[in-house]
């Protein structure tokens, strides 16, 4: 599951004012010990780094893959830590000890959490910049890119490659002009998003193609799926600039082997795909080990 721009600009925006309050807060942590009222300050207490206003904010974080996932940990134990560290610097600076050692562990503690912030703020960017402006999924970029992973990620179920093509698309762009075009294919991007699993995603390969990722356990549950995908948008009218539309899909199904790069399987699914252009258009075709091309049905 990839985010859409507008979630990326959503959370780098509230990340920032975190940040800023964070600062705030360690700035009152340390007024308290000067104003001798360190006893009633929250930052003492074991739980400080959940009370914070970044606290409260890291904890309704829901990652959207392993790899944000990584991100928000990285920055959970960070600031946790940074918090422990301050609470016994309080305490140094309330005794008048001079533990130099705190305040250098204290700058250490920061720095990490600084660097941990920085490190997801460069991981939201790296993802916004691979996101499909017209339709709001991921892009042929970020599909190369993760690839791989994705073969990886999967250890009890199969991975298979839908390639999706909009039937006549060249019959739209001209009948109604390129921003009805456009708002066709955001429309179908949006039926992606609602259709496919959260373990799945889809892509915007290029023009009207599109990539579902789909993970199943065997080649028949892929085929269905793919099925019912075709069916759903056939049967979806399309509205767009006062115009009612219906568009159809050809998709080309194949299975990912471990080990094989992206150009390969798609190859494969191209070829099923166009398979289903040459045979009738609004079908699913599925190209299986041996290079057969069957005709998915019911």
């Amino acid at each position: 599951m990839y985010r859409s721009t507008e979630q990326i600009d959503n959370i780098l925006f509230d990340l920032n004012k975190a940040v800023d309050a964070h600062y705030d807060w360690l700035i009152n942590m340390f007024a308290c010990v000067v104003n001798n009222n360190i006893d009633q300050s929250e930052s003492i207490n074991t739980h400080a780094h959940h009370l914070c206003h970044f606290g409260r904010w890291l904890d309704g974080r829901q990652p959207a893959n392993p790899e944000e996932s990584s991100c928000l940990q990285a920055i959970d134990a960070t600031h946790t830590q940074m918090h422990k560290c301050g609470r016994e610097l309080m305490g140094v600076i309330r005794d008048k000890k001079t533990n130099t050692d705190k305040f250098s562990e204290f700058k250490h503690r920061l720095a990490l959490f600084s660097a941990a912030v920085t490190a997801y703020k460069t991981y939201l960017l790296k993802m916004r910049g691979g996101v499909d402006i017209l339709t709001g999924l991921p892009g042929r970029r970020m599909l190369d890119e993760r690839f791989e992973q994705q073969l990886n990620e999967v250890s009890n179920q199969n991975v298979y490659m839908l390639l999706l093509d909009i039937d006549r698309f060249k019959n739209v762009n001209d009948t109604y002009g390129h921003l009805v075009g456009d708002g066709v294919l955001r429309e179908l991007a949006q039926q992606l998003r609602d259709r496919i699993r959260g373990g799945d995603t889809a892509y915007r390969y290029g023009g009207e193609e599109f990539i579902i990722i789909l993970h199943a356990p065997s080649d028949r549950e892929a085929c269905q799926a793919a099925l019912r995908l075709c069916e759903s948008v056939a049967a979806t009218t399309i509205l767009c600039d006062d115009k009612a539309l219906n568009i159809t899909v050809t998709i080309g199904v194949t299975q990912a082997w471990a080990g094989e790069s992206i150009g390969v399987v798609a190859k494969r699914a191209d070829a099923a795909m166009y398979r289903g252009k040459q045979t009738g258009r609004n079908r699913c075709m599925f190209m299986d080990e041996g290079g057969e091309i069957h005709l998915i049905t019911d």
